[in-house]
């Protein structure tokens, strides 16, 4: 056997291993996808929604994606919001219950 194979593993890394300081932790700044199940009745609702908003603003549409992402905004935003969807999902009966 080589004298580098009985070398201990502590060893190699330090071997491998660069000395100098680590770089710092990147932030994320790409956003991040999220995949939400709705039964096809709320999913109805809510384009329905988002048609009768079009109309009413006089927008050829209004996507759900950017309305969801306004409503994650407002959540964080109002804390009496906040708190009742907190009361909404303390009464729920377990995760990923749909009601």
């Amino acid at each position: 056997m080589t004298t580098r194979r009985r070398k201990k593993i502590a060893q190699f890394v330090s071997e491998e291993m660069p000395s100098g300081p680590a770089a710092p932790p990147s932030v994320r700044t790409a956003p991040i996808r999220v995949t939400l199940d709705l039964t096809p009745a709320d999913h109805r609702a809510l384009k329905r929604w988002c048609n009768a908003t079009a109309v009413e603003l006089d927008l050829p549409q209004v996507p759900l994606a950017p309305v969801l992402r306004l409503l994650g905004e407002e959540l964080l935003n109002d804390p009496e919001l906040a708190a009742r969807i907190r009361t909404r999902l303390a009464g729920q009966t377990g995760p990923g219950h749909a009601h």
